[in-house]
């Protein structure tokens, strides 16, 4: 952080009851971070990218969270242990409910069944490993298959960053007709990763 930032930051934060109009850069970056990453992130992460005191990093995210509360957003703050992580306000769940009921009936994409199936054969993996072997942005296909339930998080990699890493369900079993993991390689054959063209974003009917 610049010096001219970092006083602004500082100047900021010394009034404990300051609740901007606007997010500041580290307030958006941090915004921004918990974001894309669709997952709890550590403070110390977000120390990190924001290149601020873990202190600091916390004054930052409490003016975040006072933030989407004066303003009513659709979204609030968690903390969850030494983590936080961006999710919707719960009084708006019901009016949410409709969209992922529909979306959970619906087939999934080619790019989607691609992506579940690297995962399925590789677990743990991280996002980024699945985006080596497909070879394209794999950032809305992982956020589907959590959404519908076929893959949770397994825990952290210890490479740099600690990505995420993934692994399939039980309900990736159920669907599959699967007991166990083990029995995947004699029900779904690996997918030719190569003979993936544009069409990808097409749905696959039953």
């Amino acid at each position: 952080m610049d010096d001219n930032n970092r006083s602004g930051f500082i100047d900021a934060v010394s009034d404990e009851n300051y609740v901007p109009d606007r997010l500041s850069h580290a307030e958006a970056l941090a915004e921004a971070l918990l974001f894309a990453s669709g997952s709890p992130v550590l403070t110390e992460d977000i120390a990190l990218i924001l290149k601020l005191k873990k202190s600091e990093t916390e004054a930052v995210l409490k003016r975040l969270s006072d933030y989407y509360t004066s303003h009513n957003s659709g979204l609030v703050l968690k903390k969850i242990n030494d983590s936080y992580q961006l999710a919707s306000r719960s009084s708006l769940h019901d009016e949410l409910k409709p969209h992922f009921e529909q979306v959970s009936a619906s087939p999934l994409s080619r790019s989607a069944l691609e992506a579940l199936t690297i995962i399925a054969y590789n677990q743990p993996i991280t996002r980024g490993g699945v985006e080596i072997i497909r070879g394209v942005n794999s950032d809305s296909v992982v956020s589907t298959l959590l959404e519908r339930g076929l893959i949770c998080e397994k825990g952290k990699s210890d490479s740099p960053g600690r990505p995420v890493l993934y692994g399939t369900t039980e309900l990736f079993l159920k669907s599959a007709g699967l007991s166990n993991i083990e029995e995947l390689r004699n029900v779904i054959p690996l997918p030719d990763i190569n003979a993936a063209q544009p069409q990808e974003d097409s749905t696959v009917s039953n």
